[in-house]
């Protein structure tokens, strides 16, 4: 498909165009008629929501290390990173400030909270943070009754695809990229080495559903649980995107449960062995 009028707007002004900026009205006025200019404009459309996806606060510390930081948890080093970051990132001090806030009002924190089946433990006045499981407690508690009447599905784990003889590498065969399903459900799952630091893993998720749109799982919450008694922790918590992918970056290598929880069932990916071959 060639342009209506080929050299009458640039690609630049596409770009200009796209990113919001002022161009000439000409601009707008070809792309409505010009259906290859649409199009290409689409193409670009497409690449900048792949790319916001992929490095949307790449470099920003997990959710759980802001957590751990806000309780004064981590250790002095990472403590020190942290207060770095949030010197130069205004959207994870603006984490930190809701964490606060919340923390600040959360009255399970502070007063014993009555909940049927749970011990109320009493705060002692040389523990500071004696409430803080009684808390924890609680909301377990609360969010394993309102998990009990959904569905758990284990995902089934697919076969490898055939691959052609040239791209065969045998170092990595029969570890990634893994396929598993569930019912409707289809789940990519691939596994890569960080750039910034050899030690830590980047696990990258991408979900479908059949008969749906990619924008419909948008917001899901996808867990990635550790199963290893040495790495025993709290679950990292992503969400699907627009696009259907999710990421965990910094993740130590250990076998993990990944949980999907859609509102109509619980998708289980059990024994994930998060790991590569060197």
């Amino acid at each position: 498909m060639e342009c209506s009028e080929p050299g009458a707007i640039r690609d630049e002004e596409l770009l200009a165009y796209l990113a919001g900026e002022k161009v000439r009205p000409f601009v707008e006025q070809h792309i409505a008629r010009c259906q290859r200019c649409a199009a290409q404009l689409a193409d670009y459309e497409r690449i900048e929501l792949v790319l916001t996806s992929k490095l949307f606060r790449f470099d920003c510390p997990p959710s759980h290390v802001l957590g751990e930081y806000q309780l004064g948890m981590l250790s002095k080093e990472l403590t020190a990173a942290v207060d770095n970051h949030l010197s130069l990132c205004s959207l994870c001090s603006a984490e930190v400030a809701t964490l606060a806030e919340f923390l600040e009002n959360d009255q399970a924190r502070t007063e014993p909270v009555a909940v049927p089946g749970i011990p109320v433990q009493t705060s002692s006045p040389n523990n500071n943070h004696s409430s803080v499981p009684s808390a924890k407690s609680v909301l377990d508690h609360l969010q394993n009754t309102a998990n009990a009447g959904v569905r758990r599905i284990i995902a089934t784990l697919l076969p490898p695809q055939p691959r052609l003889a040239y791209q065969r590498d045998t170092t990595q065969v029969g570890l990634w990229p893994r396929s598993y399903s569930a019912e409707d459900v289809s789940i990519s799952i691939q596994v890569e080495r960080e750039a910034s630091r050899r030690d830590t893993l980047q696990l990258i998720g991408f979900v479908t559903r059949q008969h749906e749109a990619l924008q419909s799982l948008q917001g899901t919450q996808v867990q990635l649980i550790p199963q290893d008694v040495s790495h025993a922790a709290m679950p990292f918590t992503q969400h699907i995107d627009e696009l259907g992918n999710f990421v965990f970056s910094s993740i130590a290598p250990a076998t993990y449960a990944l949980e999907l929880q859609f509102p109509w069932s619980t998708i289980v990916v059990d024994q994930l062995p998060v790991t590569l071959q060197d």
